[in-house]
């Protein structure tokens, strides 16, 4: 009897050790697929930043892009650092937007607070002296809504994206609406778009940027030099710099589209 009982308990002791060896395997196999998820989704964002860092460089360098497909995107000329100069009809279509504009400032009769540039980027058209906000503040003066029409009408005509840029002098300001010139150029651009669009404008060929403070033309010295500092710029970009822009986006989407 004292054989069986021995036999008994020893058999009781192996099931015992036998199901703490299935737990114990259990956890390690748990263990080595949650490691093994984890380096394979570390793989995937690696690889995903690969496919975008090198389609950029090929965009930046003016090589074709190589999709995830194996398709060939079409890249124009390098615009980083060395900028394609327009061609002959690029250069044409730019100086007559230009005069367009200049016309419109001398009907309204503000041509000397309106600078208008042809560059290679595009044509600015730069608005000085508080012409579309009063001093501190970013609501449109009724003044300025008729070379605002104007501007819109010309655009109408065109496809160019335009970029909106906000400048203030170094005055500091910081009221209940405009915290700092940082908020105040950058709601002044965003006004300048939002009457734009109203006007039937496509909103999605406009964006805003702000620049507070840091962009002087001039010594923030003199009243004068001020009013130089405070201006909202309209940058109208010319056609290749908008295929450039587009191509950066779709690029942007493939690579994070990708995996590895």
């Amino acid at each position: 009897m004292s054989r069986r009982k021995a036999a008994a308990h020893e058999s009781g002791e192996g099931a015992g050790m036998m199901r703490w060896l299935l737990t114990y395997a259990d956890m390690i196999t748990l263990l080595m697929v949650f490691f093994i998820v984890l380096y394979a989704v570390s793989q995937v964002n690696k690889a995903r930043y690969e496919v975008l860092m090198k389609a950029l460089k090929q965009v930046l360098s003016g090589q074709q892009v190589v999709t995830q497909v194996g398709g060939k995107i079409p890249v124009p000329p390098p615009v980083v650092g060395k900028v394609r100069a327009p061609s002959q009809i690029e250069q044409q279509t730019l100086d007559k937007l230009a005069q367009e504009i200049r016309q419109a400032a001398a009907q309204q009769g503000i041509q000397t607070d309106v600078s208008v540039t042809v560059a290679t980027v595009g044509v600015r058209v730069a608005f000085y002296n508080g012409v579309l906000f009063d001093l501190g503040h970013a609501t449109i003066r009724p003044e300025s809504y008729g070379i605002l029409d104007h501007l819109a009408t010309i655009l109408e005509g065109i496809p160019n994206q335009v970029i909106v840029e906000g400048y203030t002098d170094s005055t500091p300001i910081d009221t209940p609406k405009y915290h700092s010139n940082w908020d105040l150029s950058a709601i002044r651009a965003t006004r300048v778009i939002e009457y734009l669009v109203t006007q039937g404008l496509n909103p999605t060929r406009f964006s805003a940027q702000a620049y507070s403070q840091y962009r002087p033309v001039a010594p923030n010295t003199t009243p004068q030099d001020r009013q130089l500092n405070r201006r909202v710029d309209l940058v109208i970009l010319r056609a290749t710099e908008v295929n450039v822009q587009k191509l950066l986006q779709q690029v942007q989407k493939q690579g994070l589209k990708g995996g590895g």
